[in-house]
């Protein structure tokens, strides 16, 4: 078996296509509401399993996920994001959705479009910057459920 890679791919698990919706917090708003925006990532690493937890005497099922984005010259952190909303972040409590979505978000709709996606969507509850690391592996590790 031949695995070919695509140009920019980091290895062939790289091959997925996922949508970021980064939260503008209320508090950073000059109006002091929620804002969403979403962007499209290609050349992502998406992976995901099934949980299991015990809670008393009922076994509790669900899913965990892990996506690897390739470093990007556009990502910026929350704290610089905010101001002008310019590229993408990473945040708590920004969803991850796996593919394209086409619906306009915003916090009247942004609920029902990750459902609308599940089990291919989650919010996020780990972030990390790997791309201080091995030059050709740079990347950013996203997990959440």
């Amino acid at each position: 078996m031949r695995v070919s890679w695509k140009k920019g791919q980091l290895t062939p698990t790289f091959d997925h296509t996922i949508t970021i919706l980064n939260k503008l917090n209320g508090r950073d708003s000059p109006d002091r509401m929620d804002k969403w925006k979403k962007t499209t990532l290609h050349l992502c690493s998406w992976t995901s399993q099934a949980v299991r937890t015990m809670s008393g005497a009922s076994v509790l099922m669900g899913s965990s996920f892990i996506v690897r984005i390739p470093k990007s010259d556009t990502f910026r952190p929350y704290s610089e994001w905010k101001v002008d909303k310019e590229g993408w972040t990473v945040s708590l409590g920004d969803y991850v959705i796996k593919g394209e979505v086409e619906e306009e978000v915003t916090p009247q709709t942004v609920q029902q479009i990750v459902n609308q996606h599940r089990p291919g969507a989650f919010e996020v509850r780990v972030f990390q910057d790997a791309t201080g690391a091995v030059e050709a592996l740079e990347h950013y590790r996203v997990e959440g459920v």
